[in-house]
Parts: C-alpha cells; sequence; structure tokens
C-alpha cells in the first residue's frame, strides 16, 4: 500500500484512537478532558470541516488525521493534528507535503491557530515548521495547564 492522505472518515478515528501518541492524549485531556475517540470524531460534527487522514503502510493503516474546523470569530480556523507514534516513520513525506495540505485547509480563512500543551514539543515544532508563530504562553483548558497559543497569518 502506498503511503497518502484522503478525505477522512469516522472510521478512520476509531483505528487511530487505540494508538494515539502519548503526548496527544494528555493535552487532549488538559485541554478539554476528552478521549481520543471523541477529540478524533469531534471535527465531523462541524459545518464546514475539513479532515483528512494519513495512510502509512499496509500494516500500518491509519496513523494521523489532521484538519481544520471554523471558529466563532471570522476569517479564523483552528487547525489540528493528532496521530500515532508511526507518523514518526515518515517524516521526511510528511514535512515535504504539510505545506500542501496546509494550503488546502486554510482557503477560507485569513488565519489558523491552535493552543499546544507545551509539554508537546512534538507538535510545537512541526507548527513552528510551518510558520505558526508562538504568540504566548497562559493556562489553559480543563486542566488549566500551560498552552502556547500558535497562529499562522495567510498570504
Amino acid at each position: 500500500m502506498q503511503k497518502y492522505v484522503r478525505q477522512a472518515i469516522p472510521e478512520d478515528a476509531h483505528k487511530l484512537a487505540p494508538k494515539m501518541r502519548n503526548a496527544d492524549r494528555e493535552e487532549i485531556k488538559a485541554s478539554h478532558n476528552s478521549t481520543p475517540l471523541n477529540a478524533l470524531l469531534f471535527p465531523f460534527t462541524q459545518l464546514k470541516h475539513k479532515t483528512f487522514t494519513i495512510i502509512g503502510t499496509e500494516k500500518e493503516d491509519v496513523i494521523g488525521m489532521f484538519g481544520v474546523v471554523p471558529c466563532e470569530t471570522k476569517n479564523y480556523g483552528i487547525a489540528w493534528l493528532l496521530s500515532s507514534d508511526e507518523l514518526l516513520n515518515h517524516t521526511r513525506q510528511f514535512l515535504r507535503e504539510c505545506p500542501k495540505w496546509v494550503n488546502e485547509m486554510s482557503k477560507d480563512y485569513k488565519y489558523l491557530y491552535n493552543y499546544v500543551d507545551e509539554r508537546n514539543i512534538v507538535a510545537i515544532k512541526w507548527l513552528q515548521f510551518l510558520g505558526f508563530k508562538d504568540i504566548e504562553t497562559l493556562p489553559y483548558g480543563y486542566e488549566k495547564k500551560n498552552f502556547k497559543l500558535m497562529l499562522k497569518e495567510i498570504n
């Protein structure tokens, strides 16, 4: 099976949830007191969401999901990525293809943003690679842990 990205379906969430990275599990627990499955299914409940699935090797199957959901503030979209550790096996290809997908996600927005648990170093480095700026660090979410507000202005 060729590695690729495609439009996500809810079944993908059921495949990814049990093998989600610990850092992502901790982040969604701290921010929204959510389970992996609920966090992965949430975008499907939002109008105008764009949700994609990353497929690894035949053995790995679903190794990540990402996308954007609209927020209440006009022109702002909430970008997100949740994955398994298996995504790290494909770092070079993932990073090479990311700008294309961020461009696709951002078509309806002037800004993309999200709050990222400061302990989730991999996610922060990925966002910085994509041009997101670290705006501020503040207590955020259900557990009031320190989260970084990451923002990207779309040109």
